[in-house]
């Protein structure tokens, strides 16, 4: 469903904006749900989940975060900041939902992500759903790395001192998994998570921006 000459463009992730990830997604699965070339469109998305998948399992992001909410970091800044992680990835995933199944299947109306800052539903949604991915990614990875630090601030602060002194070691609290292996972690969650929403299908006789009678 992306402009012609641009369906072959790959946004990055986390920086690219949400209209570029959302049309990375829409598009293979129309080709998907009308049968055109299904192997391109599961090798376009089954690589994210491959990557997805071994990113998670290398760096040991699922078990690291269970060991958290399972001990007394539960309680503290670390776990809440944690369960705020897993809220707002949950979050985007809902706002993915409505705009992949909930709107075309539904109400019959796929958006125009390009054109989504002349759309008032997209103009709130676009926004929304770049902020819970960001808000959600750095969470992620500040409660991961300094877990176990005596409060957020002390955190915040022994990262800072570390990057200005290039000093790798203090990048990581006693209990934290290090910051370069947090940042894999969560982005490896998030390109998981894209490569699964990527094989929800879009009806056929739906066309974009426009309801269906």
């Amino acid at each position: 469903m992306s402009r012609p000459g641009k369906s072959n463009r790959r946004p990055s992730f986390p920086s690219s904006a949400a209209p570029a990830v959302l049309n990375n997604i829409d598009q293979p699965a129309s080709a998907l749900s009308k049968g055109v070339v299904p192997s391109i469109a599961f090798v376009k998305h089954g690589k994210y989940i491959a990557l997805g998948s071994a990113g998670l399992w290398y760096t040991g992001l699922i078990p690291h975060a269970r060991g958290i909410l399972e001990s007394n970091m539960a309680k503290g800044w670390a776990g809440r900041l944690l369960m705020l992680a897993i809220g707002l990835h949950g979050t985007t995933v809902a706002i993915f939902l409505y705009l992949v199944v909930f709107l075309p299947w539904l109400r019959g109306y796929i958006p125009n992500y390009p054109l989504w800052q002349q759309s008032a539903r997209l103009r709130i949604i676009v926004p929304l759903l770049t902020s819970t991915i960001l808000l959600g990614w750095t969470s992620f990875v500040i409660s991961l790395t300094q877990a176990g630090d005596r409060s957020v601030l002390g955190a915040l602060g022994d990262a800072v001192k570390a990057v200005g002194e290039g000093d790798s070691a203090r990048l990581r609290a006693e209990s934290g998994m290090g910051v370069w292996r947090a940042m894999a972690g969560s982005t490896a969650l998030y390109v998981l998570t894209l490569g699964v929403l990527g094989f929800i299908p879009m009806p056929t006789n739906v066309s974009v921006g426009k309801k269906k009678d």
